[in-house]
């Protein structure tokens, strides 16, 4: 059948011609249409759920608000987990749904069993909502919002960033929502004086009926006035802090008393939960939220497109500053790959060339390859995937791989045209006859490579998202390397090869020289060479143990973020001094550093943490600039050990923003490895934590361990003291509105101004808030009227409490977060358990886990383990299918163990550690070292068939193929070598993979050509003998 689709094509060659030209266009059409990113969506299908209660502590939200929320979710059909965070006012519940779940599905999935759920939470404690379509990795684009002229308050600045900038920007194509960070949010704030309420005998509840009661903008359908309909429109909104201080309470003796008698009206600051400094400066920060799998590029182009007729509707002397743009990275992780690619193209060509020393026959191998990336390119954009830096990986191991069959098609050709030299001869014929030679072990060896890389369709989770795009463009690309070699290839060569003496270049004649002695001198000592080449691997296999182990390596961002926490205790206004701090300490050591932006505690809604923690994302200087070279992982370790020496009260931990954000969706922790302590009580968990966090410390390689400073957050605890209440007949319910709205403030209105909304707020005076003494004497009205002072009807006393409370899959955890450094992971994990188990007795109903790149990596190679040998089996079979064999199918998958070699004492001599990026290395050098075993098998069988002894075919089959066999592996090598040599952003994830595959290629190539025919001459004696006997 095969030899038909080659027959075929010749005999249409313009046919073929035509449809080429048509894959060039479509080809060119889809590479420019085919959308861009850093990495492949690593996004997990996750429906977030906020509920904000103002106020209420960690403890109160995870038993009012959180439980009862998780425990409605966790029947939904397809959720894999459940993890939730409690703390100060915020109550957030993650659901991540299985894969093959859409998310809108999901959505709508928890939006129905979240209206099961709000009637089980208690009356007035916030309302819970979805979250946006958006995940950790949805903030692509973020801008700071800043004013000339220092007259414009942060609040006005808010102001323009919530009404003016954030409506345009949720606008953009692919953006989900717009969070605003930092500034004051406006309010318009009534700040009741309890002595005025206790002169005009009125009540705290008195004064909130009154705001809501008079507020309001109603309908009264129409009338008839003659021949006309009048609409009829009941206007008492309230427009201005005067409105809101003309509103009458209650009069006495035809009296009214006013708001503004018993209250201070103005616009305010509301409570603010964040804050974010740039360069030590307060400023207010916008985050452009891209849509759950929206590409990252398109989305940051729209937002920048809309941002730019935001600004135009600002007043004079507002600017919009972007402080991060997903795109940098873009740009440079596609600017590495497309580099490795087209230097790796180019040494291609260069290598066949000097293989073959025709330059016809190099142009028509050399044309399959960008032809083969277009193919691919079309594939790539019908299966819905991006140009990111693990899919163009993927044709980057494949450059060798994809001019393998056109080298050898090419290669036959060029060789059975060279007996015609100087005589007539139909072209077409010996281009066919040429190609029916080889056009079966090629489509066998090219199908063997795709069956070699299914190991990858089977990974699941995080490490599925970043591998299969990978495995799906050498899979497009390898079966447009097929297509070509069967049809475009025997055109072009009988188009532009001619009849010509065939002579070795000096690159072949130089590697004959070295390989026929080197042949003949293996086969006459068999044993030997066999016993070199089996204590070869034995000595690599040994170093297998030495070597560390690892999910993937730590993609370098080309940005520097750290993550700084400090004891639970910690104000905002701490904080900001702290990131001041940092702020000049960085600026004042590092000329590098050109702006620091800190984010602080949490914006209204997308982020779990508290006031004492933030994120300082520093922005370099171009590093030619720099005083002295370094790379930016010691810059950063530099400026980790400088902000630790100059504020000593925090932790910091060094990370990179997408880096950070990935970590978090694995585990629902910002660290590369967290150990999980599961259990019930609080207490438990901390002592538990604080005994594993002393044991961890000694363990050689943890860097950054932190156990979360959860015990310690402050509190002034009300407590009803319902004996006194009932003396007084006072309801337990006015006590708590007092510490609600009087202490915390509430919002009981809404002041619509146009299209913006303000929240009118009550609370007391300060004077009332201040301390423990001062609550104490708030006055309060009993059943009969009188007032008795707070502290009559409830104790006031300080206590500690939690800044949050963790959970997942309706459990209890507290977290050890640590990076790991020296050292790999997996090696770690294992000498830490050791410690564990020998110093730690965990009580009953208590466990760990660990979690992180380490629960990846266990998982990865966990599923490789069984399906790479299920694939070898797969191999073995399409083997036997070609050449109805046992033997030929063993004697090819016996050399691929010796490929392995090059690949372990690669990794082994640059220190590099065996990771998923490296396994997949080993899968391709399997590949191509079967398809040479193939190619040289099939020759020595064809020159058998042709009558030769077994001696002559051995050495003349593997004389003849030497120049295909070397070609294949050195395009392969030098496809490679850009990779393996680069040092642009993304070029960490390809290194281990490069390594691998050259150093592989070099052990397998040699021990291909030199034991394969070596086996295949004892095998073939010892079957010619027993056919004797």
């Amino acid at each position: 059948m095969l030899e038909r689709v080659v027959d075929l094509s010749l005999r249409y060659r313009v046919l073929v011609l035509v449809a080429f030209g048509l894959i060039v266009f479509f080809g060119v059409k889809a590479w420019r249409d085919l959308p861009v990113d850093a990495f492949p969506d690593v996004t997990p299908n996750q429906v977030n759920i906020y509920t904000e209660s103002p106020g209420l502590a960690a403890e109160d939200v995870e038993r009012l608000l959180t439980f009862p929320i998780e425990t409605a979710m966790a029947g939904l059909p397809g959720v894999e987990t459940i993890r939730s965070v409690s703390l100060f006012g915020l109550s957030y519940v993650g659901i991540y749904f299985k894969d093959d779940i859409d998310i809108y599905f999901a959505r709508r999935l928890v939006g129905e069993k979240l209206q099961e759920a709000k009637e089980r939470l208690p009356a007035g404690y916030g309302e819970p909502t979805l979250g946006p379509n958006s995940s950790g990795l949805g903030q692509v684009y973020w801008y700071t919002i800043k004013a000339a002229d220092p007259k414009v308050s942060p609040m006005d600045l808010r102001t323009l960033q919530d009404w003016s900038v954030r409506p345009i920007l949720r606008t953009a194509s692919g953006v989900d929502d717009v969070t605003s960070w930092g500034g004051f949010e406006k309010q318009f704030q009534v700040v009741i004086d309890p002595d005025k309420l206790v002169k005009y005998n009125l009540g705290f509840k008195a004064v909130v009926d009154a705001l809501s009661a008079n507020n309001r903008q109603v309908g009264g359908q129409y009338v008839n006035i003659g021949p006309e309909q009048y609409l009829v429109r009941g206007l008492g909104l309230v427009a201005n802090t005067t409105d809101i201080g003309n509103i009458v309470v209650a009069e006495r003796q035809g009296t009214p008393i006013y708001v503004r008698d018993v209250a201070d009206v103005l616009e305010g600051p509301a409570p603010r939960f964040g804050a974010v400094t740039e360069n030590g400066k307060e400023v207010t920060l916008g985050i452009s939220l891209g849509r759950i799998h929206e590409n990252a590029k398109s989305v940051v182009d729209a937002s920048k497109a809309k941002l730019k007729i935001a600004e135009a509707t600002l007043p004079k002397g507002i600017t919009l500053s972007p402080v991060y743009d997903r795109t940098d990275i873009v740009d440079k992780a596609l600017g590495t790959a497309e580099r490795a690619l087209i230097e790796g193209a180019v040494l291609v060509a260069i290598v066949l060339f000097l293989f073959l020393g025709e330059l016809r026959s190099a142009i028509v191998v050399i044309v399959t390859l960008p032809l083969a990336m277009l193919i691919a390119f079309i594939l790539m954009g019908h299966a819905g995937l991006s140009a990111n830096l693990m899919s163009l990986a993927g044709l980057a191991i494949g450059i060798g791989m994809m001019v393998d069959g056109a080298v050898v098609m090419v290669e036959n050709s060029f060789r059975l045209l060279s007996h015609y030299a100087g005589k007539a001869v139909d072209r077409t014929n010996v281009i066919l006859q040429a190609a029916r030679e080889v056009v079966n072990p090629i489509a066998f060896a090219i199908l063997i490579i795709i069956v070699v890389f299914l190991p990858l369709f089977s990974l699941t989770g995080l490490e599925a998202k970043l591998f299969k795009p990978m495995a799906y463009a050498i899979t497009f690309a390898m079966a447009g390397s097929l297509l070509l070699t069967m049809t475009l290839v025997p055109v072009l060569a009988s188009l532009i090869l001619r009849a010509k003496a065939e002579h070795d270049t000096w690159l072949v004649r130089a590697a004959k020289r070295v390989y026929l002695p080197a042949l003949a001198w293996s086969l006459e000592r068999k044993r030997l060479v066999f016993g070199g080449a089996l204590a070869l691997l034995v000595a690599s296999l040994a170093l297998f143990p030495l070597l560390g182990k690892e999910f993937m390596p730590n993609l370098q961002e080309g940005a520097i973020m750290f993550r700084v926490t400090s004891i639970p205790s910690t104000s905002l206004e701490e904080s900001i001094r702290v990131s001041e701090r940092i702020d000049a300490s960085l600026r004042k050591h590092f000329p590098q550093t050109k702006s620091v932006l800190a984010t602080i505690g949490r914006a209204e809604k997308g982020e779990t943490v508290d006031v004492n923690y933030m994120e300082i994302l520093v922005d370099v200087n171009d590093p030619a600039t720099w005083p002295q070279k370094m790379t930016m992982a010691a810059l950063s370790e530099a400026m980790q050990d400088k902000i630790s020496e100059d504020v000593p009260t925090v932790v910091v931990g060094a990370t990179q923003p997408i880096q950070m954000r990935v970590e978090e969706l694995i585990s629902g922790v910002r660290a590369t490895l967290a150990l999980k302590v599961y259990g019930q009580n609080l207490e438990t968990l901390d002592a538990l934590g604080a005994q594993i966090k002393t044991i961890l410390e000694k363990v050689p390689g943890v860097a950054d361990l932190s156990a979360e400073a959860n015990k310690g957050k402050p509190q002034i605890v009300v407590k009803v003291n319902r004996a006194e209440a009932a003396r007084y007949g006072v309801n337990a319910d006015e006590i708590l509105e007092v510490v609600r709205a009087g202490i915390g403030g509430s919002a009981v209105s809404t002041l619509i101004d146009g299209v913006r909304r303000f929240d009118i707020a009550v609370r007391l005076d300060e004077r009332y808030r201040a301390n423990l003494d001062a609550i104490g004497r708030i006055p309060i009205r009993t059943a009969s009227g009188a007032l008795v002072p707070f502290s009559r009807v409830a104790t006031i006393e300080t206590d500690e409490g939690y800044s949050f409370v963790r959970r997942e899959q309706l459990q209890r955890y507290a977290v050890l977060q640590m990076d790991v450094r020296g050292r790999d992971v997996d090696g770690f994990v294992r000498e830490a358990n050791e410690r564990i188990a020998a110093q730690v007795k965990l009580p009953e109903g208590y466990w760990i886990e660990w979690g992180g790149a380490f629960e990846n990596q266990q998982r990865a190679m966990a599923r490789l383990a069984v399906i790479v040998p299920l694939t070898i089996g797969l191999i073995f079979i399409l083997l036997y299918t070609a050449f109805n064999s046992l033997t030929y199918a063993t004697l090819i998958i016996a050399n691929v163990p010796f490929a392995i070699i090059g690949g372990l004492v690669g990794l082994f001599v640059t220190g590099q550690y065996l990771s998923v990026p490296s396994a997949i290395g080993f899968i391709a050098v399997f590949g191509v070292a079967m398809l040479n075993g193939i190619v040289l098998v099939s020759f020595i069988n064809q020159l058998r068939r042709e009558g030769r002894s077994i001696r002559d075919a051995v050495t003349q089959g593997a004389a003849l193929r030497l120049r295909p066999v070397l070609m294949t592996a050195a395009v392969a090598i030098l496809g490679l070598i850009p990779m393996l040599l680069s040092q642009g952003v993304g070029a960490e994830t390809q290194r281990p993979l490069a390594t691998v595959v050259v150093g592989g290629l070099f052990t397998s190539t040699v021990l291909t050509l030199l034991l394969l025919p070596l086996f295949y001459e004892w095998v073939e004696t010892w079957r010619q003998r027993r056919r004797a006997k």
